[in-house]
């Protein structure tokens, strides 16, 4: 094997491996944010609206964050 077709093979497979981590990475790092966030407010649920507003709710009341 020479360098040239060694050094296709490796690249190719290093793009491969980056592009499946940051498909990985970015699925379950919403599910985990979205639990911390959960967690750290105590709350039941929350939501985001267009405008970026923040909304938790904590035994039925319903508190906007930002």
């Amino acid at each position: 094997m020479d360098a040239t077709l060694h050094t296709i093979i490796a690249t190719g497979l290093l793009f491969i491996s980056y592009r499946v981590g940051l498909y990985m990475g970015h699925r379950g790092g919403i599910s985990d944010m979205i639990q911390t966030l959960l967690t750290i407010f105590e709350a039941d649920s929350m939501e985001i609206n267009e405008d970026g507003e923040f909304h938790i709710t904590k035994k039925g009341k319903t508190t906007k964050v930002n």
